[in-house]
């Protein structure tokens, strides 16, 4: 920038530069400082229950799920699970059918006995499920099918049509592989 140019800028007044958007930012009120230490009202995250004996899936699930905007209280046990369901408002559960001492059969039985309208979802590998357990349960769905699925089933479960978009991705992945010529 040449030197004239230079000191016109450090001699102009600020009423040489002042623009729309300076003049909005006069016109606000100010922000009173007891305002900040209100608590802000947070928005209603639906809370799930997931009950699955294998952990690590049980920490990946809960990571996806609380990107899409859930609460997700997890349980490694059926009594645990259980637990969690009667101490806590819970908007569904979503259960794993083989698990050692409780399956996920006796999960859902125990959980429509007492609370018949809170939404059972079975999420299992298990690709063959017994009949009588399709009808203790709201919806079954394949550990191997798409997450996209296991979502929508959810939310159409407990009435939550809203398009949420994940806060953040659980993961990124490159799958682009070059492949480098070895001499």
């Amino acid at each position: 920038m040449p030197k004239s140019q230079r000191k016109a800028w450090a001699v102009a007044s600020p009423r040489q530069f002042s623009s729309k958007a300076s003049r909005q930012l006069k016109q606000r009120k100010p922000i009173h400082p007891s305002s900040l230490l209100r608590p802000q009202p947070s928005p209603v995250r639906p809370t799930l229950v997931w009950i699955d004996d294998y952990a690590p899936g049980l920490a990946v699930y809960k990571a996806i799920f609380e990107t899409f905007g859930f609460q997700v209280l997890t349980a490694s046990g059926g009594r645990s699970g259980l637990d969690l369901v009667a101490s806590q408002p819970v908007d569904a559960v979503v259960v794993d059918y083989d698990m050692p001492e409780m399956d996920g059969e006796a999960v859902a039985t125990s959980i429509k006995s007492s609370r018949p309208s809170l939404p059972v979802v079975m999420f299992t590998g298990n690709t063959v499920v017994p009949g009588r357990v399709r009808g203790v349960v709201d919806a079954i769905c394949d550990k191997a099918g798409s997450r996209d699925q296991l979502l929508a089933t959810i939310r159409g479960l407990i009435g939550d049509s809203s398009p949420r978009k994940p806060v953040m991705p659980a993961f990124q992945a490159d799958y682009r592989h070059e492949q480098q010529a070895v001499a």
